[in-house]
């Protein structure tokens, strides 16, 4: 027995040892980027970003202040190259402005960082806007959190939740692999999800010929004015529908039909996976 503990001490210490030597090859590189930018105050404001949250708030200046963070996870030597690579690309257009992350070259380049080593990659943004900004942003692996927006506004995540804030304007929300949700807002509004669940709170009654929220695999619960009219839609496939409001027209189970305080916007609710809550604000 003591010559099987004996061989074994001196591998783990290797084992530790390499281990140790590995670790200290490993880095985490941060670089900071801040620019303001002018742009018209109903200026468009365009971004596509990759691996990281992206933050939105309004402001009242006709400027669009970008802030955000490189990172890099790799290997010493790698790292470096990786972070030089990866770019903040902005451009100023026509009084609008489009921000795109452009990440370091995967396969046939100089590094491929996708092949299972352990390297990370990514940008996190906090970005100002003018309150009525136009909106389209577009992120993966990351959540989208906006806040105050006046203006039109087109969110689409793969990988990460939706929230908005605040909202009075039009507003177009889809995500992949993640939920929804709208709080203190007012104005038309379509949200559409895959895996995620979607919880709007309506400052005012639906704002539009059709407020639209469907899922696949999660719940929807609307809060909205007591006094809001509407006509409503609302069916699901493996779950029950129920509703604060008297609903007059047809009523079952998974599927509710009909005028709520005689009638207004159109609201149609869908999910398959799932319940549907209507609730009085």
């Amino acid at each position: 027995m003591r010559t099987v503990i004996s061989l074994i001490a001196p591998v783990a210490g290797l084992i530790l040892t390499v281990f140790a030597w590995r670790a200290a090859e490993a880095a985490t590189l941060t670089e900071k980027f801040d620019k303001t930018y002018s742009v018209k105050s109903n200026g468009d404001v365009e971004l596509h970003n990759v691996n990281g949250s992206v933050t939105v708030e309004a402001w009242d200046q006709n400027h669009v202040r970008v802030q955000a963070e490189k990172k890099v996870k790799a290997d010493d030597d790698k790292a470096r190259e990786l972070m030089k690579q990866l770019q903040i690309e902005v451009t100023e257009t026509g009084g609008g402005l489009r921000i795109v992350t452009r990440m370091p070259k995967r396969n046939g380049g100089l590094f491929d960082w996708m092949s299972g080593d352990d390297v990370s990659v990514g940008v996190e943004y906090k970005i100002w806007v003018p309150r009525d900004a136009q909106l389209d942003f577009e992120n993966t692996n990351g959540k989208l959190t906006v806040k105050g927006i006046q203006g039109r506004a087109e969110l689409e995540t793969t990988n990460g939740g939706i929230a908005v804030d605040g909202a009075g304007g039009e507003l177009e929300l889809g995500t992949t692999n993640g939920g929804i949700e709208v709080t203190r807002s007012a104005g038309v509004l379509r949200a559409n999800t895959t895996n995620g669940s979607i919880d709007i709170q309506l400052d005012a009654a639906p704002n539009a010929d059709q407020l639209s929220l469907s899922t696949t695999n999660g719940g929807i619960i609307l809060q909205v004015p007591r006094n809001a009219g509407m006509t409503l839609d609302a069916a699901a496939t493996n779950g029950r529908v129920s509703s604060d409001f008297e609903v007059s027209g047809h009523a079952e189970k998974r599927r509710l039909e009909g005028d709520v305080n005689g009638g207004g916007s159109r609201v149609k609710l869908r999910t398959t996976n799932g319940s549907i809550r209507i609730v009085a604000g």
